[in-house]
């Protein structure tokens, strides 16, 4: 709190129970911490290898399936609700910024 990182006007965690961006710091904005957040996700889970590894495990395993399966709709689900709270957050920001006038 001393140095003004932490945000003050944000919540925990959202209705999904999933923890939110909770610092920000000059320059960088919680919502740009939570893109580059997404934005490690995407590039980990959705890169060949890891693809790969995970359709393996789901081919020759049922319950492997199964549980893959609902954990894949899970982490989509909890992505796009991330990325519209980024998407708001951004044109709330853009908004306020068009919104004020520059001082002479």
């Amino acid at each position: 709190m001393k140095n003004g990182f932490m945000v003050a006007d944000s919540k925990m965690v959202d209705e999904g129970g999933h923890q939110m961006a909770q610092i920000q710091y000059p320059g960088l904005p919680a919502d740009e911490i939570m893109s580059a957040v997404h934005r490690f996700y995407d590039e980990y889970y959705f890169r060949p290898n890891a693809f790969y590894r995970i359709l393996r495990k789901a081919v020759f395993n049922n319950v492997e399936r199964k549980r893959l399966y609902k954990e894949a709709r899970s982490f989509l689900k909890l992505r796009a609700s991330r990325n519209k709270w980024v998407k708001e957050k951004r044109e709330k920001a853009e908004s306020a910024t068009v919104a004020q006038p520059a001082k002479a």
